[in-house]
């Protein structure tokens, strides 16, 4: 994957082997950014896949909760239902 230039200083000129080791230098160096950028974007990805999963289960949760709290104030609010005994109706009780 990577190919290796292997120079001798004697052969080059000190000008043309700087500008190979800067070169070999900028190449490390956006590998490194490379590798730190997309290291960044996987661990940014799951946390939102982490993350995420309760969304789907929110608005049934928040449904239900309401429907519950509606359910339980309405049964304490509503007045409580008294049977009056009518005076008119004989019970028709056996004898």
């Amino acid at each position: 994957m990577d190919d290796f230039l292997q120079v001798h200083s004697s052969e080059v000129e000190p000008g043309e082997l700087q500008r190979l080791l800067a070169e070999r230098v900028a190449e490390e160096q956006v590998r490194e950014f490379r590798r730190f950028i997309l290291t960044c974007f996987a661990i940014v990805m799951a946390a939102a896949w982490v993350l995420s999963w309760p969304v789907h289960l929110l608005p049934h949760t928040v449904l239900w909760s309401l429907l519950a709290t509606a359910a339980f104030v309405i049964g304490l609010m509503c007045p409580p239902r008294i049977h009056t005994a009518n005076p008119d109706k004989h019970s028709k009780l056996p004898h």
